[in-house]
């Protein structure tokens, strides 16, 4: 099976990326973008071109996340930042593919699809993270000092992966809203995404399971 371990390490990257910075545990930036890139690269080892192009984008994005940590450098954050945009945009354009061209509904494509959803998430909040490095002020951020530090930087992201999270599942984000027009509509189309999504992975699970009622009768 080829998704349980993206599947695993995109939780493990979600929930204890925040408790961890909720103890005051140390742990390196770059770490949950390894775990990740490492088990994505994983589920797609037998397309060598896909795996190949995942590889080059997460070995450039890691290493810009390590040097921008070691150097202070926005810059850097940046393009690291946008590096995994495209490859979760890259990644979720071959999941889809490979969900609407599945002929039978395997655990391994289920769990491959529940990844896709994550992976979704995931791209969105890289991308209004990538907004916030050269916008401080376009992304809700919960106040605090406007120093550049490798914890503050954490901090922001897991504020950003949650106003991600809450449009896409359209949870709300407790209030607080994006503060810019501009944000504000990438969050209605990342909602409207989210819930197109789920409706077409709906539709093909009733298709397997229409198709499979079919045949056995």
């Amino acid at each position: 099976m080829r998704y349980p371990p993206l599947l695993i390490a995109l939780f493990i990257a979600m929930l204890l990326k925040p408790f961890a910075e909720g103890t005051g545990a140390t742990i390196p930036g770059s770490l949950f973008p390894i775990l990740v890139f490492a088990t994505l690269i994983y589920a797609f080892r037998y397309t060598r071109a896909l795996a190949l192009c995942l590889t080059v984008l997460g070995v450039a994005a890691v290493t810009l996340r390590f040097l921008a940590d070691q150097q202070r450098l926005p810059t850097l954050e940046f393009l690291s930042q946008g590096l995994s945009f495209i490859a979760m945009v890259v990644a979720m354009v071959a999941m889809f593919s490979e969900v609407l061209r599945a002929r039978s509904a395997s655990r391994d494509l289920v769990m491959g699809a529940i990844c896709l959803y994550l992976i979704i998430g995931l791209a969105w909040t890289f991308l209004y993270y990538s907004i916030y490095l050269l916008s401080p002020g376009s992304i809700f951020v919960s106040p605090g000092t406007s120093t550049r530090t490798a914890l503050g930087s954490e901090a922001k992201f897991t504020e950003v992966l949650y106003f991600s999270f809450a449009a896409l599942t359209t949870i709300g984000s407790s209030g607080e809203e994006a503060l810019t027009p501009m944000v504000r509509q990438l969050a209605v189309v990342e909602s409207a995404m989210g819930q197109l999504y789920l409706a077409v992975l709906i539709s093909r699970l009733v298709g397997f399971s229409t198709s499979g009622d079919a045949k056995s009768t």
